[in-house]
């Protein structure tokens, strides 16, 4: 690999400078990883900055959990020969993540980082962090309370790390999650207020994974009490609309008595009072 300091004059390696610097201070860590763009990014500068020996990488599964995401963590971990735990995520026992409510991403982070914390003797000596960066204090993530809480750092803010940054890095680099989509929790695509269930959640598992076989990258099939409402990348949509009798389809072999698909695209979770 190559290292930091290669002939870049931009921002974005600027701050990837001072990312090494960040992580180097911490070290030994363990990132929470969930095989997403940032927290790869993230394990990857861990493994360019610090020995092999002072990287972790702990994801969680559940029912919540998009397999694909799973997937993309082991490779990359792999890739990037990080010693890789996973664990069951704990929040499929928590009463109060089930009501899916407005704080649904809060408790789920709360009862993770608190089972991570609960291992402290098989991560004596280390600091948790994880991939949180800039663009996140625009959106509305009511998680980030439940890393204040926990005492987790988020070495990619610090450092003032944006998603566009990753991008340019990660394209440069030639990296293996470079131009990867945004992936969720699966349970965000359950209405608020309904019910966490994981027979909903499987359900909408196997209906996005029918429509990535037709090669669509981002697509979100939410939930609203046996409906699907379809959520594609703003560039997908024409192709999803000539594709809509055979995405129907699919997504009614799933279980779905209605198929809808939303022209507005795929949006992401905006700020808002709770």
């Amino acid at each position: 690999m190559p290292e930091f300091n290669m002939p870049k004059k931009t921002g974005s390696y600027n701050r990837l400078n001072l990312l090494d610097a960040v992580l180097k201070r911490m070290a030994p860590v363990v990132v929470a990883y969930s095989g997403g763009l940032d927290s790869s990014f993230l394990l990857w500068a861990c493994s360019q900055a610090l020995p092999a020996n002072q990287i972790q990488a702990v994801t969680f599964h559940s029912a919540a959990t998009p397999i694909r995401e799973i997937e993309a963590a082991e490779l990359t971990a792999s890739f990037l020969n990080v010693k890789h735990n996973i664990y069951p995520g704990p929040e499929m026992k928590s009463e109060e993540f089930l009501a899916n409510d407005l704080l649904r991403c809060y408790y789920c982070k709360r009862e993770r980082f608190a089972f991570l914390l609960s291992l402290k003797a098989e991560f004596a000596g280390t600091r948790f962090i994880e991939g949180s960066v800039v663009d996140d204090l625009d959106d509305f993530r009511p998680g980030m309370r439940a890393l204040k809480e926990a005492g987790i750092d988020s070495p990619l803010l610090e450092a003032g790390i944006s998603k566009e940054d990753i991008n340019i890095i990660a394209g440069d680099y030639y990296l293996p999650f470079a131009g990867k989509k945004t992936e969720s929790c699966l349970a965000t695509r359950i209405k608020t207020g309904h019910r966490i269930e994981t027979l909903i959640l499987e359900q909408v598992q196997v209906a996005e994974d029918a429509i990535h076989e037709l090669g669509f990258q981002l697509v979100r099939v939410r939930w609203h009490a046996g409906e699907a409402r379809l959520e594609f990348d703003q560039g997908d949509l024409e192709r999803a609309f000539v594709l809509r009798r055979e995405i129907t389809r699919r997504v009614k072999e799933c279980g779905f008595s209605i198929v809808s698909l939303d022209f507005e695209g795929y949006k992401t979770a905006r700020k808002e009072k709770i």
